[in-house]
């Protein structure tokens, strides 16, 4: 953009923008495929950036998870124009929606310095792991894994809420109808569960939710022996025995990314944990 070179405007995202946008996301490299996009518009609400011509060199959504949360995230500035304002101007856009609730995102490292500037603080890491599944010893957990029904759904809603702490309804209905999953039951009660979806090179699996690291463990096994040989990815908060099992089974450590919030809110249930995320921009 030169000195004479108008700013790029903002506009809301439509259904139209998706082959725009799904090639922003090859410019810098990332693995979205158009429907991974459809997905995240659908239960979002986002903003392009577009140039004279009119063409989209920018984009940013934010997902509302109640009256006072929500996240934020596939915030893309063309590589041929960052670092000039197009993405603050973004993040404005969002701001100006989401009003005063907390919001959070996962920040790769070229979006730290703009986030802490507008009052993102950091809180956690997110660790991405992918590839072919390679055969890994079963674990033994104390409950039974099996396929999630429809008659299921209304507890999937209840734990996720429990562990992340805040209402994901338009999400995991999003999901229902691109996922399969299972999940953890004891003595008849389901304590946990995870979706499998097909989404860029693969499938990933995510949400995993689960009383404890074993309990994930135990969900994890059933995609993997559903997966075998085939690429799979899965991105978790956790460091200790759940991502020592992803990375035996195949799923090197590729990446990992910043959490960062935007204002404060109270902890999330201890009964239920999140050791896999939808995505990073979802959480």
């Amino acid at each position: 953009m030169t000195q004479d070179t108008p700013p790029p405007t903002l506009r809301p995202m439509t259904e139209q923008d998706l082959p725009a946008l799904h090639a922003l996301t090859v410019e810098v490299g990332w693995a979205h495929r158009p429907e991974d996009w459809r997905f995240v518009c659908e239960v979002g609400h986002g903003v392009v950036a577009c140039d004279g011509a009119g063409r989209v060199i920018g984009s940013a959504l934010w997902w509302p998870f109640g009256p006072d949360f929500g996240t934020v995230g596939m915030i893309i500035v063309s590589p041929r124009l960052q670092a000039k304002g197009t993405g603050r101007r973004l993040m404005q856009w969002l701001f100006d929606r989401a009003g005063d609730r907390v919001l959070q995102l996962n920040a790769t490292p070229a979006g730290l310095r703009l986030y802490r500037s507008e009052g993102f603080r950091e809180i956690g890491r997110i660790h991405q792991h992918q590839g072919p599944v390679q055969p890994v010893p079963a674990v033994a957990a104390a409950g039974w894994v099996r396929p999630i029904s429809a008659e299921d759904w209304p507890r999937v809603h209840d734990l996720d809420r429990q562990a992340y702490g805040a209402e994901r309804s338009a999400a995991l209905d999003g999901l229902a109808i691109r996922s399969a999953g299972f999940g953890y039951e004891v003595d008849g009660d389901l304590l946990g569960f995870s979706l499998c979806r097909p989404f860029g090179r693969g499938h990933v699996v995510g949400p995993i939710v689960a009383p404890d690291g074993a309990a994930a463990i135990a969900l994890l096994q059933a995609h993997l022996e559903e997966h075998a040989g085939r690429f799979l990815r899965v991105d978790t908060p956790d460091d200790g025995a759940f991502a020592d099992q992803l990375a035996a089974a195949g799923l090197a450590r590729v990446d990992t990314v910043v959490t960062m919030r935007r204002g404060d809110r109270p902890a999330a249930s201890p009964s239920a944990r999140i050791f896999g995320l939808i995505n990073q921009a979802l959480g």
